[in-house]
């Protein structure tokens, strides 16, 4: 049976933080006490292969999960960088759909996961993620975003990141679902449309969010219509996309939001060979805005996010989490709400 950094903690009687820095090399760790986690860790057969002598540079994984929507991939990039400017070794395993690839990258010194999915994971190493805002963190202090714009508190020079339910998570930063839903039905709303449908991913935390906030945020949800006959879960491909737009258009629905940018180039596929126009037979709005986004036929209007702002969050969580830097966290991790960007997929509701 595998032997986990819980029953090491347990056995040692330390926190899982102390046993991650014994195993990292990093912080400070009086002797007895890393000795405690030592003779812990041969009682239990455990052994990694970050015990062996020190390498002249740290290993972290910054992962995308599986199927990652383009904004993902960006964040990852630019992480990514930022880490190996700063001295640190990367490795870029998938995480969620397997989890081969991260212990793989863990028997191999990883020492940090950075990643920006929504789902808590199981790892025997900080787990540096992005988080979804509930209403629950709203109600925490400075939990609020407003105008679009990243809110934080002020740093707290001696506190540690907010952790979220995994043993391991270290919440860098929080994305404002909710927010983002409901600037999308203000926008088309302010335009004509009520019918307003969603397609979205057959599997994933993301969907799973997006949905949730959908059925919470929707204009219609008071009007006792089942909304969810306005949302098509189908697979993160062109064809999906192009058969869900069709289900929605026979459901009467006017408007939709889309996922990802596959979904949304078969939507606009699957509407033309209908012989239906966009935007005056379905207004669509995308989720994550990408260099493609532009150049759709006609440009789509996007909920956009702030890949700079949430990259900055995950690196500096990243080099606080390693002692690179001295310079704190926020108390609330920094709050992005996705910002419209209308283009010309969207216009007045048909009459």
């Amino acid at each position: 049976m595998k032997v986990t950094l819980d029953e090491v903690a347990a056995r040692a009687g330390v926190s899982l933080a102390t046993v991650s820095r014994v195993l990292g090399r990093r912080g400070a760790v009086a002797d007895a006490t890393r000795t405690k986690v030592l003779e812990a860790m041969s009682e239990l057969g455990y052994s990694r292969s970050t015990l062996l002598q020190d390498a002249p540079r740290r290993l972290v994984a910054v992962s995308a999960p599986g199927n990652p929507e383009h904004w993902q991939v960006q964040v990852c990039t630019r992480v990514s960088k930022a880490l190996q400017d700063h001295d640190l070794l990367v490795t870029r395993p998938l995480v969620e759909t397997d989890p081969e690839p991260l212990q793989v990258a863990i028997e191999a010194g990883a020492i940090a996961l950075v990643t920006p999915t929504l789902t808590s994971l199981d790892t025997d190493i900080p787990c540096i993620r992005v988080d979804e805002q509930s209403a629950a963190t709203l109600d925490e202090p400075g939990g609020q975003a407003v105008g679009g714009a990243p809110v934080s508190s002020a740093t707290a020079g001696e506190s540690g990141p907010a952790t979220g339910p995994g043993s391991a998570d270290i919440i860098a930063a929080r994305l404002d679902l909710g927010g983002g839903m409901t600037t999308a039905f203000e926008h088309l709303r302010a335009i004509g449309h009520r019918r307003i449908g969603l397609i979205c991913n057959d599997s994933g935390e993301l969907a799973v969010q997006l949905i949730r906030r959908f059925l919470a945020e929707h204009p219609a949800r008071n009007l006792g219509l089942r909304l969810e006959d306005w949302i098509a879960q189908v697979p993160k491909s062109f064809s999906g996309g192009s058969r869900a737009v069709l289900e929605l258009k026979d459901a009467t629905c006017t408007a939709v939001i889309v996922q990802s940018a596959l979904q949304l180039h078969g939507a606009l596929h699957g509407l033309r060979n209908r012989y239906l126009q966009v935007p005056r037979d379905m207004s669509i709005v995308g989720f994550g805005d990408s260099p493609t986004m532009k150049f759709t036929g006609p440009p789509a209007t996007v909920l956009g996010l702030d890949i700079e702002g949430l990259s900055n969050a995950l690196v500096a969580a990243t080099l606080t989490t390693l002692r690179i830097s001295t310079t704190g966290l926020p108390t609330v991790p920094p709050v992005f709400r996705p910002r419209l960007i209308a283009r010309t997929s969207t216009t007045a509701a048909r009459r």
